[in-house]
């Protein structure tokens, strides 16, 4: 009874249940697990693969002689991933016809025998079976699960029945057929909807063999109830269409496996990433399939696919090539993560995580832009490091949090000190930092760290190891963590003690040029007051000269005067006066007392004249006057000296133009001008015109012009002309201060402006702009 031996094994390859039968065909074999049964029997052909190939619904030989042939077992898929395995003998038992199946039939070795044969090892099979004619369906014989599963009595069956009745869909039983013919009499896992005589339905394995069945063509159906397994199946399809919504919404791939190596869930971005086509995966994809898939497709090139990671693996094997891969061919045992680059470009970091029951998950995460940013900081990080060499900065931090300071090797440097004798401890700082200087340095940190300053800038001074100080422009800064808090102070460092000494040198020397200025100054205002001195000295000696002539004619008028009486009283009183020489004394008293009155009052003009001329240069007092009668009176101050140079004078200016001002400060614009002329302007022995013109601008301004014929002044001179002490006649005696004079007083005594218009061969021309009413003197502070 060889034929009818019956085992079921778990997922795991342990042993549930097996028959009598089914130990005695096996030498009353014990074992309880899968392996241990392909272990201890000899297998023809061969047995390291053997379970393999049962799970996957491959027939496997014995080796243990048994009539014509080898015992087989047929392996079949039971509930929840459970192994059915059906032991038939080497005569063929259970199988067609030599001629379509290469099977002897029960019937051709047992004779009359044959039924009752057939009904016992129908009824020791725990599985449901089931054999229907070929032609027709009509149900032959029935086991007694099989009556179980559908709920009906055995006798009510068996030639009264037909399978299409059982199909809940009878075009199925057509399809299990066409499946028949093509898997040359066998099929194995075909799934189909069954129905109950009471109306009920179940979902079903079936599988199938054609064989001779009492001399006629038959379907040998062994019927598994996988009705709980597909309810499981559609819950887990509808938790993972939630998870799918879930997964969809991540931007990495995601895959999950059970521990059948099978596809239970995934994301649209895992078949992005891995190049594959969506419609390709699907729920119970096995690893193996999507892995052979990812080898052959071009994301990542032919051969990307290496063996699996195992451990122990020596370096360069299986474990060392699965690095790189993004899909082992088989996953590793324990977590592992790695890298793997695509065609384009495009890195992944790929992560394998088993979990606790033999199942795994996939992740894939897109980290190209992360790697190129971390390349792209690296090489940011050497050009920074790059430009603090060539930039001569030295760099300190402070990290609050550790208390830890950090100065650059160049800070070192600056001070001296070689990278073996840095030691960054804020002791070492105190001990190197002017003590005068180390208050300011706290202070200022304490700044920053209380937020008062965001950044500082200040000279720190060091002890250099030689003994020398050494200058550092510090700039600080506050740098704030990710969660906004102070963390650090950062600093960068200059040397900067050849600049703190060039300043030095050069505050010195600028002390010293205010002192030789204020000297100057000084100097100036002397030789200025000397100048005026001399003006003034010059103007009484013109003055002195004017004033000689009226009072030389008035005194000869008065000696005569004197003579001319004495004589005639002399004659009066010796009684030898005689009318003719009287009235001849009275004609010359008359002329001469008209002469000496005209003289005097000419004289006491030209002192009048001076007298004003003078109290205005030297008080420099404010009044209201007449323009053109203090234009006259400074031109007649000065008339000997423009007499002896022989030299015209004309005057234009309107009567009636009154001036609130400072008459002596217009005196001294004017002497300056006119002597200007007569000593630079005209050659020796050249005479020529002086011309002043003057009108009201406005209701607030005064322009007066002062022009002469004489040589000119060439361009290049003109914007020195003003300077002080700058003149072409040095070796005449020439100060160089009369136009500078007259530039100060117009500018800042009379708050007006002064421009010059001369050429050479044109004469010059000055023209003086001023306010009619003088501003208010601000009071001093």
């Amino acid at each position: 009874m060889a034929a009818a031996g019956l085992a079921r094994f778990d997922a795991d390859g342990r042993l549930i249940w097996a028959n009598a039968v089914f130990r005695a065909s096996l030498g009353g074999w014990a074992e309880d697990h899968l392996d241990s049964l392909l272990a201890a029997v000899p297998l023809h052909g061969g047995g390291p693969a053997a379970a393999d190939r049962l799970r996957t619904g491959q027939p496997v030989a014995l080796a243990i002689p048994s009539g014509g042939g080898h015992p087989t077992l047929i392996p079949a898929e039971g509930e929840d991933g459970e192994l059915v395995l059906t032991l038939t003998d080497g005569s063929g038992a259970l199988a067609g016809p030599p001629d379509e199946t290469g099977f002897i039939g029960l019937e051709d070795l047992l004779g009359d025998r044959a039924g009752e044969a057939e009904r016992a090892i129908m009824q020791a099979i725990a599985v449901p079976l089931v054999v229907t004619r070929l032609s027709d369906g009509l149900v032959m014989a029935v086991n007694q699960p099989a009556g179980l599963l559908f709920g009906v009595p055995l006798d009510e069956v068996v030639g009264c029945s037909f399978a299409k009745a059982y199909y809940t869909d009878p075009a199925e039983r057509e399809r299990l057929l066409a499946a028949l013919r093509d898997g040359a009499g066998g099929v194995d896992g075909f799934e189909t909807r069954l129905c109950r005589p009471d109306g009920s339905d179940l979902w079903a394995m079936v599988s199938a063999r054609r064989f001779r069945f009492r001399g006629e063509d038959a379907v040998l159906s062994s019927v598994s109830d996988i009705s709980a397994r597909k309810r499981t199946e559609q819950a887990l399809e509808a938790q993972w269409d939630q998870t799918r919504a879930v997964l969809n919404g991540l931007g990495q791939g995601v895959m999950a496996f059970d521990r059948g190596l099978r596809l239970v869930a995934w994301n649209g971005r895992a078949a992005e990433l891995l190049g594959l086509e969506p419609e390709f995966l699907g729920y119970h994809t096995p690893y193996e399939a999507i892995a052979r898939r990812v080898g052959q497709g071009l994301a990542f090139g032919p051969g990307s696919v290496c063996p699996a990671a195992v451990p122990g693996d020596p370096p360069g094997g299986a474990a060392s090539a699965a690095l790189g891969a993004p899909l082992p061919s088989r996953p590793a045992p324990d977590e592992r993560s790695w890298e793997c680059a695509r065609s384009d470009g495009q890195v992944l970091e790929c992560l394998i995580r088993p979990l606790p029951d033999g199942a795994f998950v996939v992740t894939y995460t897109d980290v190209t832009e992360r790697r190129n940013a971390e390349r792209e900081i690296f090489a940011s990080r050497e050009l920074f490091e790059l430009a603090i060499r060539a930039a001569r900065e030295g760099i300190s931090q402070w990290d609050l949090r550790t208390g830890e300071v950090w100065l650059s090797p160049y800070w070192w440097g600056m001070l001296g000190y070689g990278d073996h004798e840095m030691v960054n401890t804020a002791a070492r700082w105190t001990e190197l930092i002017l003590p005068e200087d180390r208050e300011l340095s706290v202070h200022m940190a304490r700044d920053l760290i209380n937020g008062v300053v965001n950044e500082c800038q200040f000279i720190q001074r060091f002890r250099h190891k030689r003994g020398t100080v050494v200058h550092m422009l510090t700039r600080a800064i506050r740098v704030l963590g990710p969660d906004g808090e102070l963390f650090r102070l950062v600093g960068s460092h200059t040397d900067v003690s050849e600049r703190v000494c060039a300043e030095e040198r050069a505050h010195a020397a600028r002390e010293e040029a205010e002192r030789a200025l204020r000297d100057l100054k000084e100097a100036q205002a002397h030789l200025i007051q000397s100048e005026k001195m001399a003006a003034l000295g010059s103007l009484v000696a013109g003055v002195a000269h004017e004033i000689n002539t009226p009072i030389g004619i008035a005194l000869t008028g008065a000696s005569l005067m004197a003579e001319r009486t004495r004589v005639i009283r002399r004659d009066f009183e010796a009684g030898t006066l005689r009318r003719p020489d009287f009235a001849d004394f009275l004609d010359t008293a008359g002329e001469a007392a008209h002469l000496m009155l005209l003289n005097i009052d000419r004289a006491a003009q030209l002192i009048q004249s001076f007298k004003q001329i003078a109290v205005d240069q030297a008080s420099e007092e404010r009044r209201v006057f007449d323009l053109r009668d203090y234009i006259d009176e400074v031109l007649r101050s000065l008339g000997v000296r423009i007499k002896r140079a022989a030299h015209a004078v004309e005057v234009d200016c309107p009567t009636d133009l009154l001036i609130d001002g400072y008459p002596g400060a217009l005196s001294q614009v004017l002497t300056n001008l006119v002597m200007n002329s007569i000593i630079h302007g005209y050659a020796p022995g050249q005479h020529g015109t002086l011309r002043v013109t003057a009108r009201a601008v406005g209701v607030d301004e005064v322009e007066l012009v002062y022009a002469d014929d004489g040589r000119g002044i060439p361009p290049d001179l003109h914007g020195k002309v003003f300077e002080p002490f700058f003149t072409t006649s040095r070796g005449a005696g020439g100060s160089g201060l009369g136009l500078n004079i007259v530039y100060n007083i117009a500018t800042r005594r009379l708050k007006g402006r002064i421009a010059l218009d001369s050429a050479p061969g044109r004469g010059a021309a000055f023209t003086l702009r001023f306010p009619r009413v003088a501003p208010a003197e601000r009071a001093p502070a």
